[in-house]
């Protein structure tokens, strides 16, 4: 029974009572007794007003009841809003990350393989969703990831759940076939969808594409937390493949996953305790043998696992924000370790697309400078077409400001991203530096060997020094130089050596012979 039912109940009990007793004690000829008796009290004046007091009662106590109803109704209303929007994102109207745990949940407690089915966890994750913001603002990725989450609701049909888990990230729960190619086909989907062109008004269209990790239950598990970090997996697996693609969990990505956290944390140790050194790889002018400079490349001897190679630890540091500290560290020591070499070579650090979208990279720069004593203009700061486009606006500000120090720009990889030709019109840079990948198929691809020939012909006529990376041999040196390449570095020249060695060389400052490449170091 209601409390409502309840309370009417007693209501009627009372009344009933009231009457019952009245009559009883023939109430009616008491108080007619009562007012005879007591003229003087005006109480037949009094009882009639005392009668129809009641109706006024009753109206207001209605009135009260529809307040309260209006009260209980928008009360009601405000709380299913809140249950709402704590299982909803705002942007999108998608169900955030708590509500997909709680789809996945129930799907893993349904009677998928009874029925011949599985579910399937996608994880999403945008491609180039960063410079959407940067190049035209918040409102702009706003209206994407709207657009994002329309796309992916057109995939799924009413019994799945298409999430947004933050940021950029997406998440789709279906149940497939298992005896079916359902769960690719549906991944591909994803991919060819969001790669498509996205209108996001006034005249502004966007590329961004995405990568997709994707979990089968019950095959890899029956936990929710489980399936969703071997999702994180696969997924970071398409990134680290090239993204614009898919990848499905297996065994043994969940052991490189370990194996990757635990880099991780020595990494974070090895870079607060400095053991991860700065080496000096030479570069020479090719016409006179001369010494031109140092590129400096970070080392990391761990204790157990030995050398770490530079791909694997620099990778892991950008995804997981060291950089920073890692190349400031690196900067700090090759300074102060080259601060005194005869004849003052310059040093080149390279910088990632994360520096240069970061407002504090020149105050970096300025205070090692500060610190170390290191003249400016001995200091070389490698710069990729990427990373130029990764924040173009910040990217600007902090050229110019590096500029103003008195560092030297290289334009690094040149030919391997893209708008090369606008970089090199609108920016200050000092060299360009030609990627390996086309002087190692100079030999076999007459392709690259064009290629090299019109970047060294493009330098000389902006009056950019050049500098070919990767020369493994003589003839490879003997044809750049006779193109007019200025410089080389590579195997041929010297690998990259601890600063001993390195200052052995400055002070040599000439070892070649003028005209051939000098022959400082065979490849090991």
């Amino acid at each position: 029974m209601s409390q409502r039912m309840a309370d009417a109940l007693l209501s009627f009990i009372l009344s009933l009572i009231t009457y019952a007793a009245a009559v009883w004690y023939d109430g009616f000829e008491a108080l007619t007794e009562l007012i005879a008796a007591h003229e003087e009290w005006q109480i037949d004046e009094i009882l009639p007003a005392l009668l129809i007091s009641p109706l006024g009662l009753l109206f207001f106590a209605w009135r009260r009841a529809r307040e309260v109803r209006r009260e209980v109704a928008l009360r009601t209303g405000a709380e299913e809003e809140a249950r709402r929007l704590a299982a909803h994102d705002a942007l999108t109207g998608l169900p955030n990350r708590r509500r997909l745990g709680q789809a996945l949940e129930q799907a893993l407690a349904g009677d998928a393989p009874a029925l011949g089915q599985r579910v399937a966890l996608f994880v999403i994750d945008l491609d180039r969703f960063k410079p959407v913001n940067d190049l035209h603002g918040h409102p702009a990725g706003d209206r994407l990831l709207q657009l994002v989450a329309e796309r992916l609701l057109g995939l799924a049909r009413e019994q799945d759940t298409v999430a947004r888990l933050g940021g950029d990230e997406f998440a789709m729960v279906v149940w497939l076939p298992i005896d079916g190619a359902g769960p690719v086909s549906l991944a591909a989907r994803i991919v060819t969808a969001l790669q498509t062109e996205f209108d996001l008004g006034g005249g502004t269209t966007v590329v961004v594409g995405a990568s997709v990790g994707a979990v089968l239950a019950p095959e890899d598990g029956q936990d929710a937390a489980q399936l969703l970090r071997q999702a994180d997996i696969a997924l970071f697996r398409a990134k680290q493949e090239g993204r614009g693609c898919f990848r499905f969990f297996e065994s043994g990505m969940d052991a490189q996953s370990r194996e990757r956290h635990a880099l991780q944390h020595d990494l974070r140790q090895a870079i607060r305790s400095g053991v991860i050194r700065p080496y000096f790889q030479p570069l020479f002018e090719l016409a006179t043998g001369r010494l031109s400079g140092f590129e400096v490349l970070a080392r990391w001897t761990h204790p157990d696992r030995g050398e770490v190679p530079p791909s694997t630890f620099i990778a892991i540091a950008e995804d997981v924000g060291l950089i920073v500290p890692l190349t400031e560290d690196i900067l700090r020591q090759a300074c102060r370790e080259s601060l005194n070499w005869a004849a003052g070579p310059t040093i080149a650090v390279n910088l990632s697309p994360i520096h240069l979208s970061d407002r504090a990279l020149p105050a970096m720069v300025q205070g090692v400078l500060d610190d170390t004593g290191f003249p400016a203009g001995r200091l070389e700061l490698e710069l990729t077409e990427n990373a130029l486009i990764a924040n173009a606006t910040q990217a600007l500000i902090n050229i110019r400001a590096l500029k103003q120090m008195g560092v030297q720009l290289a334009l690094d990889d040149f030919g391997t991203g893209y708008s090369s030709l606008s970089h090199l019109r609108t920016l200050p840079f000092d060299k360009i530096k030609i990627d390996a990948s086309f002087i190692r198929s100079m030999a076999c691809h007459p392709e690259s060997r064009k290629i090299v020939a019109a970047v060294v012909g493009l330098g000389q006529s902006l009056g950019l020094p050049t500098v070919a990376e990767g020369i493994e041999d003589a003839p490879q040196a003997e044809a750049l130089q006779a193109m007019g390449c200025n410089v080389g570095q590579g195997w041929l020249f010297g690998r990259a050596m601890p600063a001993a060695e390195a200052a052995t060389i400055a002070a040599q400052g000439c070892p070649g012979v003028q005209g051939a490449a000098p022959a400082l170091a065979a490849p090991a």
